[in-house]
């Protein structure tokens, strides 16, 4: 680039909110050998440095304490009653409480700042629970299936089905609740891992949905096919949410870039930028658990020295990781 001196300090273009750091924003000085990539592993929205981890502890320890009652209330259910509906239910929220506890680790894991080892950060810590948990939902599936054929040729029937009813309708209301709770705490936060908990327990509504209602079938209808069949379908709806769990999972471990509104997002950053940045190319981007990664080059022209092409790169930056939380962007600049 052309040597030039004496060119002003960029101003953030009108659409895009002054970031820190950056050269004119109210109360800082500009920063032109600031590296136009970010150095600090990003945060979730709006969290403080070191809270990230121990938020997310939280919310798993709810979910695994959860799981340990239901899977201990339900066990005891179905081992009165002789269902195999609600021993499915049972053997779900068992693997509820191995999931859950495995995520408690992972995720504290995954929000670690980059290391040596890992400079990327510990993100895919949380995709590989993820991968988990879908592999154990179409383990725990597969196996109520084998065990709902078996039921369909014993003809057996349940009983002390008023208790089990009892016992199924709490369960579906402890479901709903932990499963809108580690919702909120996945939306905030972005956790892949605490997404699949979410999904899990959105399942186990259904799982246990169907069981009360084979029970009741079984009561007023005295129909024993009832309670096996009624566990086929509910194995259907847990096969499917672990496969698309397994499908999500494998997508991010294989350098899915981010979806095509994202996408969009960071070029119309970068427009809001113009004329001072003509445009980019070569946009890169993936998930390394709950954080975007993102690479680009920057076109800026080449009249302008080179401290300054920086510092412009530096301000899109900051501008691309302001607009998207939890990202870590790595700007080149090209003289054009």
């Amino acid at each position: 680039m052309a040597p030039q001196s004496g060119i002003p300090p960029l101003a953030p273009p009108a659409g895009v909110p002054p970031v820190p750091g950056a050269a004119g924003a109210p109360g800082e000085a500009g920063a032109p050998g600031e590296p136009a990539s970010s150095s600090k592993p990003p945060g979730p929205a709006g969290a403080a440095p070191g809270t990230a981890s121990g938020g997310l502890g939280r919310e798993q320890l709810v979910a695994v304490a959860t799981a340990a009652f239901l899977m201990l209330l339900k066990g005891v259910a179905a081992w009165l009653t002789s269902s195999l509906a609600l021993g499915a239910a049972a053997l779900d929220s068992a693997v509820d409480v191995f999931v859950s506890s495995a995520n408690y680790f992972v995720v504290r894991r995954g929000a670690a700042p980059p290391d040596a080892d890992h400079a990327y950060g510990h993100g895919r810590f949380e995709t590989l629970a993820a991968l988990g948990q879908g592999l154990l939902l179409l383990g725990a599936a597969t196996g109520l299936i084998i065990a709902g054929i078996e039921r369909l040729r014993s003809r057996q029937l349940p009983r002390a089905i008023d208790f089990g009813v009892a016992v199924l309708a709490a369960a579906m209301i402890g479901s709903w609740l932990v499963s809108w709770h580690l919702g909120r705490a996945a939306g905030r936060s972005g956790s892949p891992a605490l997404r699949a908990d979410s999904i899990h327990y959105r399942a186990d509504l259904w799982v246990n949905a169907g069981a009360l209602l084979a029970l009741l079938v079984v009561r007023w209808a005295h129909w024993p096919a009832a309670d096996p069949l009624l566990g086929l379908l509910v194995s259907a709806v847990v096969l499917r949410a672990g496969a698309l769990l397994v499908m999500e999972s494998v997508a991010d471990l294989s350098d899915r870039g981010l979806p095509p509104q994202e996408l969009r997002r960071i070029e119309a950053i970068v427009g809001t930028f113009a004329p001072d940045v003509i445009g980019l190319h070569d946009l890169k981007t993936r998930r390394s658990g709950s954080r975007r990664l993102i690479e680009l080059h920057l076109e800026i022209p080449s009249t302008v020295t080179f401290e300054e092409a920086h510092a412009r790169g530096a301000r899109v930056r900051r501008a691309i990781e302001s607009n998207l939380p939890r990202s870590r962007v790595l700007v080149h600049t090209d003289p054009v």
